[in-house]
């Protein structure tokens, strides 16, 4: 029966960052996050949403640039 307690705080433990601000601003999330992104910006390419198209665009020029700033601090390390 221990066991079912040490595995129960384990998940709680990986189910605390799944809320607003939960995970960390690293380069590998924030390219998770552009790679979301860019994936939309081709579904509507290819499905001729020029409109949504534009906003995405501009949505992900911020994420670049935090990736680029955030890739430095990191490598300086």
């Amino acid at each position: 029966m221990e066991s079912i307690g040490c595995d129960r705080t384990m998940l709680m433990n990986s189910l605390s960052k799944y809320h607003f601000g939960g995970f960390e601003k690293t380069p590998t999330n924030i390219l998770r996050l552009i790679s979301e992104l860019e994936g939309s910006f081709q579904l509507c390419k290819y499905m001729g949403f020029e409109e949504d198209m534009k906003i995405l665009d501009e949505m992900k020029k911020p994420y670049y640039k935090l990736y680029f700033k955030t890739k430095k601090e990191y490598d300086t390390k």
